[in-house]
């Protein structure tokens, strides 16, 4: 069987990365067959297994396919645009021989429809092979003015009177007042334009301004379709410009502008949607967006009836790989849907047997027949007790149930075996259209008490203290109250078990979610507390009216135990809460903690109160590291050699030098990782930093891995790097300086600039501050941790397993620390025993359990519903291995 696969991609590494490349060619390998004979396939491998290297592997072998190269588009959510250009400079540098290295991506994403048009018709001399556009650039509105300008010109075209209303739009074009308000446009120039065709306005500004606009202004997409716009609604405005000045004028042209513009973004989108262009192949990144119908992304491939302007991807692509992490997530009809958007390509040569819609019926019918028996068999499973497990050591596919079983039991039986034979069933059907590779396990779960430094062999939710019970059992009482009347989903109960802070913005009615969360408005609370709930919250209210006791909550004390303790042992840790007010009172909490340490060791070594301690701690980190001193010289002089040694770039090894030293001269690094004392010098330091010192971590170690890796980054990736540890300082903090802020806590959420979370993702990827980040659901998806943390904190859980999956995805990632250093990803998932929170942990553990064999099942937040999960027996081992399904890729072994 002859190679699809590009042999212009490297066939084998020899770095820890091999494994995973061999894996990640022959999956490319297999999505190439399949689309030889149909329209598309799902790539829905687990989180953090390289998607999108397999999807580059292909966009490659695509490009290169004809003598001509052609374009790919990679179609992606705008957060991780970005990511997808960066990744291909990476994976061009790993992965692609020299020989290919002629393949160019675009310099940044593309977030407009018009800039798209742009580049599909640019010359084949500076034309970008690999196109990444946003999910939004082609259902945003038309903002370029010379695309505007363009259709007004289009729309006067061969009309009668039509130099007269050149003219008048000329006339009107009075730079920011004007027709189109833009300050590049005067009268004489929009005149010059208008006179002539819009294929030479690059040449015809130039000659205006002096200005070189480097690309043609109008794509040639828009000018071959242009004789087919109906531009007659875009002629009716221009069309009543009124001819000379009076004294309605203003108040006229405000209303032609917002007739025109309502008339050029019509126009706008039927021009995308007839743009003659066809391309090999579309990639979808987070696929699992377009399982709805009628939304507008979805709306690009599958155009609603009565809708001209849909359909904008319609026609244009040969084939289209999906890429989604959570398949199953989805209903079995959703899945179907998404599969639906591949009626957008172009028809198949030769055509299939069956026709897709045909073929995906099908398929839908053995989803559904598969999902029927799965909740068939939940049900029935529901009744299994303890005490009913042992009947089924005996259970297999074919095997009868004996006959003194219970009927509840007999029932189980054999709803499990018509459940394992319809998702065989599925899984034929399912088969051709999905590939789906799970990783090794390389994780250690510690739930509950078990997050406790000191916890051995506990098992449990975190005990709440006697003294600290009473706000928890008056928070019970008041969402009992509240539940009876009909209050939608215990928000008090959780809020409270997340933080005093999260109950107490809850109490007022304001909302608890981040700004940019996926939750729909209709999960926030609406309920409004009666005068008898209202006098609970009143009195939890007064029960934490001092500062002292709201610091004092069970989980946030257990969380800042557990993250303090890692930052004391020179490990990084991640932090996930749902409520914003968390993230802050848990950011607070352990600033507070580390201050404290970091103080009262100082005043243990110095044998002086705190504050005196701190001070003679700056006034050492003073001497030792002044610029002018010789233990300075003496300690950078050592890390450049140490740095340059791996990285063969003195350059390179000055810069981390500085921003090494940057970080050690802080008394936070200095308590850690030096045996500080009065008379510690350069040679202390050195010694520390080679593993001598408390935390017993060899940081030169790590720093000089670092060096070593950033080496061999791409050019543009090591100066972003280093522009991140050393540019101008994050407005996102209170600390004064320049800088990168040395806090080492850190806090990102929905409210944080965007910047400033890249910033703070780039820098906490590194040996450097900060070492704790506590983040909200915004950080969930779609972001890398992974490069020098192996321990996450799910403060706050979610009854949807796949919230959770995701966020441990952060760190368990190809190339993750945890693989470098041969250990696990620690991840922690505290709750409070006998509360609410303990209720959530169960019921998320029975969904994990059950998540892929009920495909699609609704997280849902019912009091009665997730109390019947909390208490259900676990399925048990031999039925669990029947279920699961195997849609690697068949060349995998």
């Amino acid at each position: 069987m002859s190679e699809l696969l590009s042999k212009h991609l490297r066939r084998s590494l020899d770095n820890h990365f091999a494994d995973d490349w061999e894996r990640q060619r022959r999956t490319a390998e297999d999505i190439l067959r399949r689309l030889q004979t149909q329209e598309g396939v799902i790539l829905a491998d687990q989180v953090g297994m390289g998607k999108t290297y397999v999807a580059l592997a292909v966009a490659v072998t695509e490009i290169l396919r004809k003598n001509t190269s052609q374009q790919v588009v990679a179609f992606v959510p705008a957060r991780v645009a970005q990511k997808w250009v960066d990744e291909w400079n990476k994976f061009r540098e790993a992965l692609l021989e020299p020989s290919a290295r002629k393949i160019r991506c675009v310099d940044a994403p593309i977030r407009s429809g018009e800039d798209f048009l742009r580049l599909l018709d640019d010359p084949a001399y500076r034309r970008k092979h690999l196109v990444v556009v946003t999910h939004g650039a082609l259902t945003t509105s038309l903002k370029d003015r010379f695309i505007q300008l363009a259709l007004l010109s289009y729309a006067v075209r061969n009309r009668r009177g039509a130099s007269d209303v050149r003219a008048r739009i000329a006339k009107w074009s009075e730079q920011s007042h004007g027709l189109i308000p833009d300050t590049r446009f005067t009268p004489e120039r929009v005149a010059r334009l208008l006179s002539t065709p819009t294929s030479t306005w690059q040449k015809e500004w130039l000659d205006l301004t002096g200005e070189d606009l480097g690309d043609d202004p109008v794509p040639h997409a828009l000018d071959d379709v242009s004789s087919e716009l109906d531009l007659d609604a875009v002629w009716e405005v221009v069309r009543e410009l009124p001819a000379r000045r009076s004294l309605g004028l203003k108040k006229r042209l405000k209303a032609a502008r917002t007739a025109l513009n309502d008339a050029t973004q019509l126009v706008w989108k039927q021009a995308l949607t007839q743009a003659n262009i066809r391309l090999p192949l579309l990639i979808v990144d987070e696929a699992h967006a377009l399982k709805n119908d009628h939304t507008r992304i979805s709306r690009l491939f599958s155009p609603l009836p009565d809708h001209p302007t849909d359909g904008a991807l319609y026609g244009i692509f040969d084939r289209i790989l999906l890429l989604t992490a959570t398949p199953f997530e989805l209903g079995h009809n959703e899945l179907v849907n998404v599969l639906h958007r591949l009626e957008a390509v172009r028809p198949l040569q030769p055509m299939p047997a069956q026709t897709l819609d045909q073929r995906l019926a099908d398929l839908g019918n053995a989803l559904y027949d598969a999902q029927g028996s799965a909740v068939r068999f939940d049900e029935s499973w529901s009744k299994i007790n303890e005490e009913d497990l042992p009947a089924f050591d005996s259970w297999s596919p074919e095997s009868t149930p004996d006959t003194s079983l219970d009927a509840h039991v007999v029932r189980a039986w054999r709803d499990a075996q018509l459940t394992v034979r319809a998702r065989q069933h599925m899984h034929d059907h399912l088969q051709p259209w999905l590939i789906r590779h799970q990783r090794p396990h390389r994780r250690d779960y510690l739930c509950g008490a078990a997050i406790l430094p000191d916890a051995t062999d506990i098992t449990g939710g975190l005990p709440i203290r006697d003294e600290d019970a009473m706000p928890f059992l008056l928070a019970a009482r008041a969402q009992a109250i509240a539940s009876g009347e009909g209050a939608p989903r215990p928000l008090f109960a959780y809020g409270i078990a997340s933080s005093y802070e999260a109950y107490l913005r809850l109490e007022t009615g304001s909302s608890p979610l981040d700004s940019d969360t996926e939750e729909s408005a209709d999960e926030t609370p609406t309920h409004s507390p009666s005068d008898a709930a209202d006098w609970y919250h009143r009195c939890i209210t007064d029960v934490l009216a001092s500062e002292d006791r709201r610091r004092r909550h069970p989980k946030v004390e257990a969380t800042v135990d557990r993250a303090s303790a890692l930052w004391i042992s020179g490990e990084k840790c991640l932090i996930f809460c749902w409520y914003i007010r968390t993230t802050a009172a848990l950011r607070d909490a352990l600033r507070r903690r580390v201050d404290d340490l970091v103080e009262t060791k100082a005043s243990e070594l110095f044998g002086v109160p705190g504050t005196e301690a701190l001070a003679e701690l700056n006034r050492i980190s003073r001497r030792l590291f002044e610029s002018a001193s010789p233990s300075h010289r003496t300690i950078h002089d050592h890390l450049v050699k140490s740095f340059d040694a791996v990285a063969n770039d003195s350059d390179l090894a000055e810069q981390l030098a500085a921003i090494a030293i940057r970080n050690l001269r802080t008394p936070a690094n200095l308590i850690r990782y030096t045996q500080v004392s009065q008379e510690m010098d350069s040679a202390t330091v050195l010694e520390g930093l080679a593993g001598g010192n408390p935390a017993g971590v060899s940081l030169l170690d790590r720093w000089t891995a670092f060096a070593g890796h950033l080496s061999s980054t791409t050019e543009s990736e090591r100066e972003k790097t280093l522009l991140n540890l050393v540019g101008e300082h994050d407005r996102s903090t209170t600390q004064d300086g320049r800088g990168t802020s040395l806090a080492q806590v850190r806090r990102a959420y929905g409210g944080t600039r965007r910047e400033d979370r890249e910033r703070l993702i780039a820098v906490f990827n590194t040996p450097f501050a900060p070492d704790i980040l506590v983040a909200s659901s915004v950080m969930g998806e779609g972001i890398d941790l992974h490069h020098e943390c192996r321990h996450v904190i799910h403060h706050d859980l979610d009854w949807n397993p796949s919230k959770l999956e995701q966020r441990t995805g952060r760190l368990d990632r190809i190339g993750s620390y945890a693989e470098n250093v041969g250990e696990n990803i620690q991840v922690y998932e505290p709750y409070l025993a006998g509360t609410h929170d303990e209720k959530m942990f169960r019921v998320v553990k029975d969904r994990a359990a059950w998540f892929d064999v009920v495909m699609g099942r609704a997280s849902s937040t019912d009091e009665g519903e997730t109390d019947a999960e909390e208490s259900r027996t676990p399925l048990h081992d031999r039925i669990r291995r029947e279920l699961v399904m195997d849609l690697r890729s068949p060349t995998i072994t």
